[in-house]
């Protein structure tokens, strides 16, 4: 029997459902066009886009542990720092907010999950459990969106740096077809990930 509306099984973080595996496949293929933003480049580029597709399939729809997403954020962590110290000169401002946001979003994802394992019950239990249970009901969607908010400048900011103080010189700048991969990759997963834990 399908979950109420109210109820919190319905939002779950990385629950089985159609929706789910829909947003969890479109968060693969993010990960696949960011590393194919970087056929030619050497390993300490491309190692943090692998750490984040591999996270990405660490939340299989059912399968997001709470500990799993810890190690996920974490890992997300280290590839975060890894790009910061060697990454890409042009788009490493840019992919260290994404690698920065997805890490956010996991450990979110994390601390839901073990909301979710620690409080069982639907919306009526919430309710009577009073304001913090009510709360704590609504967290997780208005926590991915206000996340999502923050990316967005912080990934506006990053690309108008770029575009004021160019970095690097014209012949080591990606291609136009490399840059729009790495993009679209970048969005894609972040974007999935917050809608994975942020909506029904």
């Amino acid at each position: 029997m399908a979950p109420a509306v109210g109820s919190r099984e319905w939002w779950r973080p990385f629950g089985a459902g159609p929706m789910h595996d829909v947003l969890w496949v479109t968060g693969l293929v993010g990960g696949v066009l960011c590393l194919a933003g970087h056929p030619a480049a050497s390993v300490r580029q491309w190692m943090p886009h692998a750490v984040a597709l591999a996270a990405m399939l660490a939340m299989a729809p059912g399968a997001g542990s709470r500990r799993g997403l810890l190690v996920g954020a974490g890992a997300l962590g280290l590839a975060w720092l890894w790009q910061m110290r060697a990454g890409c000169r042009c788009r490493g401002p840019a992919e260290a907010v994404d690698l920065a946001a997805m890490a956010v979003l996991t450990a979110v994802a994390a601390g839901a999950a073990g909301l979710e394992s620690g409080h069982h019950g639907d919306h009526a239990a919430a309710v009577a459990d009073g304001p913090a249970g009510v709360a704590s009901a609504a967290l997780t969607p208005w926590t991915a969106l206000f996340l999502v908010a923050c990316w967005v400048v912080a990934r506006a900011g990053a690309v108008l740096v770029r575009l004021a103080w160019p970095s690097g010189s014209p012949e080591h700048r990606p291609e136009r077809r490399a840059l729009l991969l790495g993009e679209t990759g970048g969005v894609l997963m972040v974007t999935t990930m917050a809608a994975m834990i942020g909506l029904p």
